[in-house]
């Protein structure tokens, strides 16, 4: 199990790009599970990645929720267009570190 430190946004029109603060992920198995807040409030975010693809779930508390399928690189980038049934935009997210030492690459 790997916990990591990333950062993180999303983007919309009109409102542009949105950091995700105090993002946190956790790494087990293939599956993904983590924690942080934006603008919109604090969530959840849980999924899988395999291989290339990425496909992750954002739970806000209390409130809706969003798909963000994307990529993952292999070396600590997730990208892709989120959205909520035919509206989205671009996010991204990257590694910055892990909790155990200095930032290294994770095989997941």
């Amino acid at each position: 199990m790997q916990n990591v430190k990333c950062n993180g946004w999303w983007e919309q029109d009109h409102l542009g790009r949105q950091s995700m603060d105090d993002l946190q992920l956790t790494f087990l198995d293939g599956e993904i599970y983590g924690t942080g807040h934006d603008i919109v409030g604090s969530f959840y975010l849980a999924g899988v990645v395999s291989a290339e693809r990425v496909t992750l779930v954002k739970q806000y508390i209390g409130a809706h929720q969003v798909d963000y399928p994307g990529t993952f690189d292999g070396e600590g980038t997730f990208q892709g267009f989120w959205k909520i049934n035919d509206f989205g935009g671009r996010w991204f997210i990257r590694i910055e570190s892990v909790e155990s030492g200095p930032a290294e690459i994770i095989d997941v």
